[in-house]
């Protein structure tokens, strides 16, 4: 077929004459007049199938019908698959498209098309059949608007080699505009809309529409096929299966019906195959050409204990006898925090976790790939941040690391929030990654900040598996509010007092590039400039490689 390259598809894609000489839609017949306002994207590669999204609203603002249609090149001389699709207001006129009977391996090119014609040219690929031989991937997450521009997403769509986006969620945040960042914080022309906290639908479709309004987002989303998961904030800061830390039922309603508006609106938006009579179960397995099986977990939402907090179970910390703490750290540690029947994931889900690991296994495929949200390794709060705190830092940052450094003296972990925060749900987890996996590789988000952590039952065991964690897009981490600490001190400390950490960056923005052979796994981490500056670029990467044994991989090591 003919070679489809970025500069090609730009020129398809962007340039009115070119569209205008390739050959006319075959079902223009009855398709509605109306725009296309946020591009295209695609997702969800099967090996002969995928997602096709665009949004495109009706001239009269009511329901209607496009054509779509996929081909083996961007002149659409080849086209291999077309029909039409229904446009609802009812679905913020989103339009999705599960087109299927694809070769495996392939790259395409698709476009939808209204009555004055068809939409930007997209690119997308299918997930081989068998005998791939690598697997190259973006790993991104946290992307806050109003703290800066989108680099990340820029840097990833300009490299060729990255065949997929994988995004382990936050791909936006629920906050009204002046809240976080705050208005001193926002960054010039990253303005949030609706300005207001979502809480109904219409505030769900809107933030989406408004992060989409950004070129970069929409560009990566057009040029590279995504498999995302959702995190708390496409709902609310701290979602657990029950509710959230940022939703007030007495002010801002029942939380399933926010919920529910909250999943239908990523549902529209998000180029994401969903089965309606899964309800709220969005997690998923793809196999990668024998080489990989992801699989895109929620241990966020669908079963999710709620997060405990240091605050309410030991109170002001910092101010606290040290008898007091030390026997009120060991009651917790012997009862609540060891209690079997917290989970992250859900039993359910952690049944099935445990089938997708003996069947990818059994069918010999090298790589298990666990793509969630939140940070695994074990991370307790280095001592060195107490000097790290710079003087006219905030009562709230000097509390909050005094009560880390202290509990970290227990072997408490720094956030109660990721998995450290829920050890008997991560033993599970690890027991069946030790009886049933061949090499696992963990795929996380949510921190702000970059890890390369290794994974093991206990701390004195051997490796399991092994994490990258990507850092975020733009919103802020350790950086912010440790801004004492000298060139590199953050990461030394953490390093230093946490044997599991490999390499950690608790400093720049960016993201990961995740490659898998049947060798081994490589993750580089590519640091970009500042985030508030429109015209940063990348300033560093940093690469770490593990090698895979069919008995769990061996620890990072820094290439």
């Amino acid at each position: 077929m003919p070679h489809l390259t970025r500069r090609t598809l730009l020129a398809a894609g962007l340039a009115g004459p070119a569209l205008s000489c390739a050959p006319a839609f075959a079902a223009t017949r009855g398709v509605a007049h109306g725009a296309f306002t946020h591009g295209v994207a695609s997702g969800d590669p099967l090996k002969d199938a995928v997602i096709l999204w665009t949004r495109f609203v009706t001239a009269d603002a009511g329901p209607g019908e496009i054509g779509w249609e996929v081909a083996e090149d961007d002149s659409f001389k080849s086209i291999v698959r077309s029909g039409k699709a229904a446009v609802s207001p009812r679905r913020d006129f989103c339009v999705k498209v599960d087109a299927r009977g694809l070769k495996p391996g392939r790259s395409y090119a698709y476009r939808f098309v209204g009555a004055k014609g068809p939409s930007v040219t997209g690119l997308t690929r299918t997930a081989p059949d068998a005998g791939a031989a690598s697997l190259r991937f973006a790993l991104l997450s946290c992307a806050n608007l109003g703290f800066g521009w989108f680099h990340a997403y820029r840097d990833a769509a300009a490299r060729p080699d990255i065949e997929l986006c994988i995004h382990v969620g936050d791909y936006f945040y629920e906050y009204g505009r002046g809240a976080y960042p705050s208005a001193k914080e926002a960054v010039a022309g990253r303005i949030l809309m609706p300005e207001v906290e979502l809480i109904s639908g219409s505030d769900y479709h809107r933030r989406y529409a408004n992060y989409r309004d950004d070129p970069d987002l929409q560009e990566l989303h057009r040029i590279k096929p995504w498999i995302a998961i959702w995190d708390d904030h496409e709902f609310a800061n701290d979602t657990w299966s029950g509710g959230a830390q940022n939703h007030d039922p007495a002010t801002e309603g029942a939380w399933q019906t926010r919920r529910a508006n909250a999943v239908q609106a990523y549902l529209d938006w998000m180029p994401v195959r969903h089965d309606p009579r899964q309800g709220l179960a969005i997690y998923r397995r793809y196999d990668w050409g024998g080489l990989a099986t992801l699989l895109m977990l929620d241990t966020r939402m669908i079963g999710r204990s709620r997060a405990m907090s240091y605050q309410e179970l030991f109170g002001d910390v910092p101010d606290m006898d040290e008898t007091k703490l030390a026997a009120a750290v060991d009651a917790f540690k012997r009862k609540a925090y060891i209690d079997p029947k917290r989970t992250m994931m859900g039993f359910p889900q952690e049944a099935w976790l445990r089938k997708e690991l003996q069947r990818s296994r059994a069918a010999g495929t090298p790589w298990q790939v666990l793509a969630q949200q939140v940070v695994m390794g074990d991370v307790v709060t280095p001592q060195a941040f107490n000097r790290f705190v710079p003087a006219d830092a905030t009562e709230r940052t000097k509390t909050y690391t005094l009560s880390g450094t202290r509990l970290a003296k227990y072997g408490l972990p720094y956030t109660l929030d990721a998995w450290g925060g829920y050890p008997a749900a991560r033993a599970r987890l690890m027991a069946d990654i030790q009886a049933h996996a061949a090499n696992t590789i963990v795929l996380s988000g949510d921190s702000h900040s970059a890890w390369a952590n290794n994974l093991a039952a206990a701390a004195d065991g051997p490796c399991l598996a092994v994490e990258v964690a990507a850092t975020a897009v733009t919103s802020p981490g350790m950086e912010k509010w440790l801004t004492a600490a000298p060139a590199g001190g953050r990461e030394d400390a953490l390093t230093g007092e946490n044997p599991g950490i490999a390499w950690c960056d608790a400093t720049n923005k960016g993201y990961a590039i995740v490659t898998l052979t049947r060798e081994n796994a490589t993750a580089d981490f590519v640091a970009l400039g500042d985030v508030a500056d429109p015209a940063a670029g990348v300033i560093g990467n940093s690469r770490m490689v593990a090698e895979a044994t069919g008995a769990g991989p061996r620890p990072w090591l820094l290439s």
